[in-house]
């Protein structure tokens, strides 16, 4: 064992331990890091043998051996002379029933184009043969993917992240020719598609020569609707642009005149003028004071009353106005005009009795197809004043709202009237106006056949045992719901609950919002309101609400709760618990394993790249493959050690945050309900409005008790 290092002792060791073949690897040829691929594989069980060979690196047997445990067809990539990146691209394809091994003459970054391109059953190869890098066969997938044709728009000389701002201009429906052009760099692009979204007046500065800093203060000040003409000249740095355009919004510069007998100050942008006499008490002919303002350029809006005490020598030593121009006034900011409910209240109401009425909760108001939606009104010009010299000073324009973006609507040319693409609902969230393809229903048997819409769906009539119900879009039940299962992309409204029977699931993304639960899973990646809920399991990445009680079964939610009544006078076994989103403890989890083996593998190869180091000069190893590729993959991994160390912080905030929640019961929290806050335990024993706090310990805080 003379000729193996520690490293490589160690893993043949630990392959003893594990009672594996260590024979198979056996050989001083292979790095520890290779033995250690071949190990791990082994102890999973899987036949690597055809493939245990020198000239495969550790990160080719990775793939290779990951490719075996996925019964996929390695011999189509299990070549030493396929870098593992392309391995990688192919395997990853034939997982998903897809072969592109007759393509590796691309760079890996292309295969994997090519893939996602088929898996999404779309067809890119024109562009891959035309020479497009895989920065840009990535946004001409995404343009595909959102059916946005790129013809005659783009060429190979744009960079990706160019056409990214071809693709969102035509996804807004602006007009990209103004800007699809080589001459611009894409943060260029990207400042006048800015200005084209918020309506403004592009051809002040869609100028190549101009830098993009320099075209964002020109759009910064036509949003605030300035004279940008003061500043926008190309002899002026981004940074004077900046200071000009700030001058300009606070009305202007400040201005000191002089004369030998007194001294004119103007306040900004000129609208008044000050007299300060250099000698007290002085008399001034009023001819000779005119004559003396008119040359230093005060001449409007002059003071008469003022102007006569100053040549009566009837003044002291403070500032005297001498002159008032008048103010410019802002037009009127542009605005939509709505021909639909915008205000709707999705909240149930609260009865008199107490009670919640889901009913007539306010729906979504539907359209036809052709309706008009909104019409835009463009913001007014404002109106001029004058300074102290007589100069006009530009009243600013109102403020441009910028186009609405959203789906299912089309915009007329002159981008101002919306009007619906096809029948369905209609929502506006902020800026989002979204026109869903809507089904209108009764009743929902297992003799009408299931649903699954790609938009919203009302049942006006009841659902019963078996059925399913998926939609892309929300989805109402007016009826009573059985043992059927309902999944949703938006929001699930059950005006008269469900009573599953322990058959029955509801799923939806947007949340859950029923008059009851009995004997139901219910899963919200949103918020669960429910009035009542009897023997259910409810899960809930947002917060559970029920406004009477919930009884027996169990409840999980990441932000907290606010119920009425906990369990009953019977004593129901009720368990609720506050607990972080299983998804992420599940992802954390993953990366604390990702980044563990990524410490081992990055200890075996320091080691080989300080034998590396021991056995040749510099001149020598800098050339072979197999110090580039150890030099490489440090560099990689150690990168991936950083993504994974955000986005894992990022993730513990989430947790920290759901350990802040509470449970507030307004009413009484029965015997027979556990309270569960992370490692905390609370038996209820008929306490009546309490809030509970978890203290990240094993105990909780007991609130008003």
């Amino acid at each position: 064992m003379a000729d193996y290092t520690n490293d490589q002792l160690f893993e043949i060791e630990e392959g003893k331990k594990a009672s594996i073949d260590t024979s198979i690897y056996e050989n001083p040829a292979f790095l520890a890091i290779q033995m250690r691929q071949i190990r791990m594989a082994l102890v999973a069980g899987i036949k690597v043998e055809p493939y245990v060979k020198p000239e495969y690196d550790w990160m080719q047997m990775e793939e290779i051996f990951t490719g075996l445990e996925e019964n996929v067809d390695v011999s189509l990539y299990a070549d030493p002379e396929l870098p593992y990146e392309k391995m990688h691209q192919i395997r990853k394809g034939l997982v998903n029933g897809i072969d592109i091994s007759a393509d590796t003459k691309y760079s890996a970054g292309v295969l994997k184009q090519l893939r996602k391109s088929k898996e999404e059953k779309i067809d890119i190869m024109k562009y891959v043969e035309q020479g497009y890098d895989p920065e840009q066969l990535y946004q001409i997938r995404l343009a595909m993917i959102h059916n946005i044709d790129l013809e005659g728009y783009i060429e190979t000389d744009f960079r990706g992240a160019a056409i990214a701002e071809i693709r969102l201009g035509l996804e807004e429906d602006i007009d990209v020719t103004v800007y699809a052009d080589i001459r611009f760099g894409w943060r260029q692009m990207r400042e006048i598609r800015f200005g084209l979204e918020k309506r403004l007046d592009i051809s002040k500065y869609a100028n190549p020569y101009y830098d993009w800093e320099q075209m964002r203060e020109i759009r910064l000040g036509l949003a605030e609707g300035l004279d940008v003409s003061k500043y926008s000249t190309l002899m002026y740095t981004s940074s004077e642009m900046k200071k000009r355009r700030i001058i300009l919004m606070e009305g202007g510069e400040e201005v000191t005149l002089s004369s030998d007998d007194f001294e004119i100050h103007t306040t900004s942008g000129g609208i008044e003028a000050f007299i300060s006499m250099k000698r007290q008490g002085e008399r001034i002919e009023r001819d000779s004071l005119i004559d003396s303002l008119a040359e230093l350029d005060v001449t409007y809006g002059l003071i008469e009353e003022n102007i006569k005490k100053i040549c009566d020598g009837n003044y002291d030593n403070k500032p005297i106005p001498i002159a008032r121009g008048s103010i410019p006034k802002k037009g009127t900011d542009g605005w939509y005009e709505f021909f639909f409910n915008t205000e709707i209240d999705r909240k149930p109401r609260i009865l008199e009795d107490g009670s919640v009425d889901y009913q007539n909760m306010e729906k979504n108001p539907l359209v036809k197809e052709g309706d008009v939606l909104a019409i835009y009104h463009d913001a007014e010009a404002g109106e001029d004043g004058y300074a102290v010299n007589g100069t006009a000073i530009s009243g600013k324009k109102g403020i441009e709202k910028e186009l609405l973006k959203g789906k299912g609507f089309n915009l007329s040319q002159d981008k101002h009237t919306y009007t619906a693409a096809m029948d369905g609902v209609v929502e506006l969230s902020g800026n989002i106006l979204n026109v869903i393809k809507h089904m209108e229903v009764g009743d929902v048997t297992l003799a009408t056949g299931n649903i699954d819409f790609d938009g919203s769906v009302h049942v006006k009539g009841n659902i019963e045992n078996g059925a399913v119900v998926k939609a892309a879009g929300d989805i109402v039940v007016d009826g009573n719901v059985g043992g059927a299962e309902i999944i949703s992309e938006g929001k699930v409204t059950l005006n008269r609950g469900m009573n599953a029977g322990r058959r029955g699931k509801v799923k939806a993304k947007g949340g859950v919002v029923s008059k009851f639960f009995e004997s139901v899973i219910v899963l919200s990646d949103g918020d669960i309101e429910v009035i009542t809920s009897v023997n259910s399991l409810m899960r809930a990445k947002g917060w559970i609400r029920s406004s009477r009680s919930i009884i027996g079964g169990k409840a999980f939610a990441s932000r907290g709760y606010r119920v009425f009544n906990l369990g009953n006078e019977a004593g129901t076994a009720t368990q609720v618990q506050i607990g972080i989103d299983e998804d992420i403890v599940n992802r954390i989890g993953d990366i604390n394993n990702k980044m563990k083996e990524n410490t081992k593998q990055l200890m075996l190869l320091d080691n080989s790249m300080k034998e590396l180091q021991l056995k040749y000069p510099p001149e020598i190893r800098n050339t072979m493959p197999l110090f580039k590729k150890i030099d490489n993959a440090i560099f990689s991994i150690n990168k991936q050690q950083e993504d994974l160390t955000k986005e894992k912080e990022q993730l513990n905030l989430q947790v920290l945050f759901s350990r802040e929640a509470t449970m507030t019961i307004d009413g009484t929290a029965f015997m027979g309900v556990t309270c569960i806050l992370g490692k905390g335990r609370w038996e209820a024993s008929g306490e009546k409005r309490v809030t509970l706090k978890g203290t990240g310990g094993a105990t909780i805080n007991v609130v008003n008790g």
